[in-house]
Order: C-alpha cells, then sequence, then structure tokens
C-alpha cells in the first residue's frame, strides 16, 4: 500500500468510485481509495439504481444531464457493462397544481438542454398499458432516462480509475485521520498514509469519520422499502411480443416509483417518518446488510399503487 498520495478517499460504494474516478479523469492520477469491505458492500450493492432527470435546480439538473451522459460513454471506455437501462421516466400529475409545476420545471429542463414530453392521460395509457389513466391531468416524459444497475456502475468506474493510475484498496478500515501542517494522515489496519487532501464518502459511516476529525455530522440514514412482485402475466406476454419494457413510472402525489423488474414489478415508495437507522453507526461486521421488512407502513401508498397499476395487486409479494 502507498504510504503517500496527493488524495485518498475514504468508502467504496458509487459515490467514492466515482471521486477517485473524476479526480483522475482530472489528471490527478496520484490517488487511492480505501474500503473497509467490498466495493458497494454498504448501501450501494441493493440501491434502485433510479436516475431522475427531473430537478428544479439549474445546477443540480447539470449534474443529472452529466451523470446521464457518462453513463452511456463509460462502457464504450471501460469495456464494463454499466447496466444503463433508457426506458424513460414518466411522472403523473393527478392535479392541476402538479402540472403547473411540471410546466415551471420545463423551463428550467429547456435552459439545460434535458429533452421534457408533455404527455396526455391516453398517451400515458398507450405507453403504460397497466396504468390507470381515467383520474389524471397529464404527466411529463424524459425520453432519455431509465435506470442502472449501481454495482456494475460501480466496478465500471473503478476499472476507469485504475486503467488511469488511482488505486484501490479493499478490506482496509480506516482507524483515524489526524491533521498536519501540510495536509493529513489517514491510519489503516495496514498501514498510514499521509495525504494533501481526504474526501468522506463513508456513507452510513458518515457520523464516525466526521468524529475522527472533531466534525458533528448532522445526517442520519432512514430505512427505505421496495418490493417486488412475482412475474405477471400481462408484462410477459409484452416480453415474447418484444414489445418495449414500460419505463419507470412516478407518481409525484403518492410519492412512489415503480418499474418493471424480472417479468413483475418494482414498487418503491418514500414514506413519512421513515424509521432512522444506524443512529450510532453500522457495527464494524456490516455488510451487504438489509432490514426487516414493515409491510404495515406502507400500507397507504401499497394502496395508492394498485389504485394506479391494478396489476400491481395482481401477483404475490416475492420480496421486500
Amino acid at each position: 500500500m502507498k504510504s503517500k498520495a496527493k488524495v485518498v478517499v475514504v468508502g467504496g460504494g458509487v459515490v467514492g468510485v466515482s471521486a477517485l474516478y473524476h479526480l483522475a479523469k482530472k489528471g490527478w492520477a496520484d490517488v487511492v481509495l480505501v474500503e473497509r469491505k467490498e466495493l458497494t458492500s454498504g448501501s450501494t450493492w441493493h440501491a434502485a439504481g433510479l436516475l431522475p432527470l427531473f430537478n428544479m435546480s439549474y445546477s443540480v439538473g447539470q449534474l443529472h444531464k452529466y451523470a446521464v451522459d457518462l453513463y452511456k460513454k463509460l462502457e464504450e471506455e471501460t469495456g464494463k457493462n454499466v447496466g444503463f437501462s433508457v426506458v424513460s421516466n414518466i411522472r403523473l400529475a393527478s392535479t392541476k397544481d402538479r402540472m403547473d409545476e411540471y410546466h415551471q420545471y420545463a423551463g428550467v429542463a429547456k435552459t439545460i438542454g434535458v429533452d421534457v414530453k408533455f404527455l396526455t392521460p391516453q398517451q400515458v395509457k398507450e405507453i403504460w398499458p397497466l396504468c390507470h389513466t381515467d383520474d389524471l391531468v397529464g404527466a411529463i416524459q424524459h425520453p432519455e432516462d431509465g435506470y442502472i444497475q449501481p454495482a456494475d456502475l460501480t466496478q465500471a468506474l473503478a476499472t476507469g480509475a485504475r486503467n488511469m493510475g488511482a488505486e484501490i484498496y479493499r478490506n482496509t478500515t480506516v482507524l483515524a485521520m489526524k491533521q498536519t501542517k501540510d495536509g493529513w494522515i489517514v491510519e489503516t489496519d495496514k498501514g498510514s498514509i499521509e495525504c494533501e487532501h481526504v474526501i468522506s464518502c463513508s456513507g452510513n459511516f458518515a457520523r464516525q469519520t466526521g468524529e475522527m476529525v472533531g466534525l458533528d455530522i448532522p445526517v442520519i440514514p432512514v430505512e427505505h422499502q421496495y418490493i417486488v412482485t412475482e412475474p405477471h402475466p400481462e408484462i410477459q406476454k409484452r416480453k415474447k411480443e418484444g414489445l418495449p419494457e414500460m419505463g419507470v413510472l412516478r407518481d409525484s402525489d403518492s410519492r412512489w416509483y415503480m418499474r418493471e423488474e424480472a417479468g413483475g414489478l418494482i414498487l418503491g415508495p418514500y414514506e413519512d417518518g421513515a424509521p432512522a437507522c444506524y443512529v450510532e453507526g453500522p457495527s464494524k461486521d456490516s455488510e451487504y446488510e438489509l432490514f426487516q421488512e414493515d409491510l404495515d407502513r406502507l400500507a397507504p401508498h401499497i394502496e395508492g399503487a394498485i389504485h394506479r397499476v391494478p396489476a400491481f395487486g395482481e401477483v404475490g409479494v416475492k420480496k421486500v
């Protein structure tokens, strides 16, 4: 392991590996990443991988646009499949106020150069035949949007970073970080690294990493659930007929997303008051960890999803 580097990135999820890749891309090849377990073993490995181009902020919208463009080029650059499914993203509007918000957003999107299409309820039905559209005002669609496989993306970014001279140390735990007059010393269980800069991308360990340098980071993770159903005959039929995937469906008013998954459907609700987790940080052995499901908490979202997509309630639950 190197004893000196320009930058040390702490954390080998998609954010940390992306930081490493982009530093190397900008010409800082003397950069290293330290990960306590395996790459993606935190929250990255089971993330849903959605890529919402929709954003009311001009600057954040630019970041989303850059990311979508990057994912299209990354496979060619690294030879690694990033699992990018460009299936479009449809945001439903059940009220006039929501549609007004979409019109306001369209102005932001136009200045960024993001393609947005306005859809009537009938057009939504044509694209998403399983969707109940009678009570919709309309929707917007991002044709260039979709979803990605976060673990595949991380490995592609890691390959790209290594190809440009960056180094990645897996199964290496950061024990402490000390500031010096010239920068930092990052102490690990495999030795110490002197560096000019440290970038903390430690995810669920963010508070513990912050404490190492005297920072109280005001962020707590919360539990997010998603439900995957058994295959549905209508979706399987569409696949056999060679019809395109129906894309990511988002109900902004009921606050959930839905898309196809292995012939069935995946539903990800955004619940109010989701329980905090890892308040004191994960255990030192935490790796590829999941929580016990609690479907009762999601009942209102599930009911809303069944109203909008009745097929969701017609098949069993495969996993939560």
